[in-house]
């Protein structure tokens, strides 16, 4: 193992035996070491290999049901795998489940003491940190009570409690942090960033996105059990939410039981009296082409994406307060019904910041025809913060319902564009973006 990993793993497999039948299980028992198998294999995880350097935060992403709790559990040991190596360095804190760990028949402050233990502290030790478990995980008098009577956001609370004061080498957490309430996620949040910043490697498992890339600097992402993509946050982050728009499509389709939006073609004497783009919404219309994946080039054509200063010029350099516009020009290959375009702006870590879209401006989207080429400005003061990088994502999208229940994306490119605002040092900003505020005092 390389003295600068903490977790290696190479061509790891976990494999169960699946009975369609209880008496298999018997029979596997009975008659299995004949050579005669009663049962199916499942491999909820095959060939998989990484490393992991010290200090490190890796987000690992995938669909329910693709193997990432699988995968941490046997990081962990608790499960053993059937092919492969696992190397671990270092004290281990996992919260995988709430309540994992727990006597529900003990008190809070019984299982404080024996999940501390379980995870490798003294009991000196625990007495030492006792008054901080408590105070962090903040559910007052119902320390004192059997854990069976709390709720799952306390059960959170006090889980993670416990696995941070263990102050470990490698923490993985997996969606545990989802389950508390605004306030302890903040709190967790920013507890977790103080052990990162101590060194600690850190394996997060969460199916939010931006969680992923405000705190993790490498990603992994798996499907059916193995690794389909790893490496930076960004990269990865965007093709996953590209295989999400595909799979979103398809859901919105099968519910719709109907396919791409389209106008007749240009020519056809029912088109020449269609409404125009810019028109009222038209009602869908079904098609027998199939849907086209995000990007496929098919439908749509990006010419022209850039960013313009006061002037109208493109530049890549925005200062704080100008006046600047998000450009636009996309040509399209296909008539279409109820088009929308619009932009995420991101920080360094993808956060998204704010945007805006023609669907959202004007409450309707509109009708575009083969062979057009539609401009889009998007128009603003520059309120973000100076001194800093941000990206670009460019969506357009074919949506008539306010509540989004027929969104289907055509185009989608997370990472379109990165440009630079100029800090302004007689008005410095110390957050990520500025709102108008009227102040007094007395």
């Amino acid at each position: 193992m390389s003295s600068e990993n903490v977790i290696e793993i190479g061509g790891l497999g976990k494999c169960y035996q699946v009975y369609d039948k209880p008496r298999d299980r018997l029979l596997q028992m009975l008659f299995g070491r004949n050579g005669k198998s009663y049962y199916k294999e499942f491999w909820a995880l095959r060939d998989i290999s990484f490393a992991i350097p010290k200090g490190k935060v890796y987000g690992i992403l995938g669909k329910n049901g693709a193997g990432k709790s699988t995968l941490l559990q046997v990081i962990c040991g608790t499960l053993a795998p059937t092919t492969g190596t696992v190397a671990v360095k270092g004290k281990v804190a996992a919260l995988l489940e709430l309540g994992s760990g727990f006597n529900p028949e003990f008190t809070g402050i019984e299982n404080i003491y024996m999940n501390a233990q379980l995870l490798g502290l003294r009991r000196e030790q625990v007495d030492a940190k006792l008054e901080q478990i408590i105070a962090f995980a903040d559910i007052g008098d119902y320390v004192h009570q059997p854990v069976k009577t709390y709720s799952s956001g306390m059960f959170a609370r006090l889980a993670f409690s416990v696995t941070i004061h263990v102050e470990p080498d490698i923490l993985i957490v997996d969606e545990a942090l989802s389950v508390g309430d605004a306030w302890f996620q903040h709190k967790s949040m920013a507890r977790m960033r103080k052990l990162m910043e101590s060194g600690c490697t850190v394996l997060f498992v969460s199916h939010s996105i931006d969680a992923v890339r405000a705190l993790c600097d490498h990603a992994i992402w798996i499907e059916s059990g193995k690794v389909k993509m790893q490496g930076g946050v960004t990269e990865v982050t965007n093709a996953y939410m590209n295989d999400v728009f595909i799979e979103h499509n398809r859901i919105v389709l099968e519910s719709m039981a109907s396919d791409v939006l389209t106008l007749p073609e240009v020519g056809d004497k029912s088109a020449e009296s269609g409404p125009m783009p810019g028109g009222e919404v038209c009602e869908a219309v079904e098609s027998e082409a199939p849907a086209p994946a995000p990007n496929d080039g098919s439908v749509l054509q990006i010419e022209s994406l850039q960013i313009l200063d006061a002037q109208g010029k493109p530049t890549s350099k925005v200062e704080q307060g100008e006046n600047f516009s998000l450009a636009l020009d996309v040509m399209f290959h296909k008539s279409l019904r109820n088009v929308s375009a619009g932009f995420l702006i991101k920080d360094q870590f993808g956060q998204e910041l704010t945007g805006e879209s023609i669907f959202n401006t004007y409450r309707r989207s509109m009708d575009v025809r083969a062979g057009q080429r539609v401009r889009i400005r998007f128009s603003s003061s520059m309120l973000l913060r100076g001194g800093q990088s941000y990206s670009v994502a460019i969506r357009i999208n074919q949506v008539s319902k306010w509540d989004r229940s027929d969104n289907m994306v055509i185009y989608a490119d997370e990472l379109a564009l990165v440009f630079d605002v100029l800090a302004d040092s007689n008005d410095p900003m110390w957050f990520k973006f500025r709102m108008p505020f009227q102040v007094t005092y007395q």
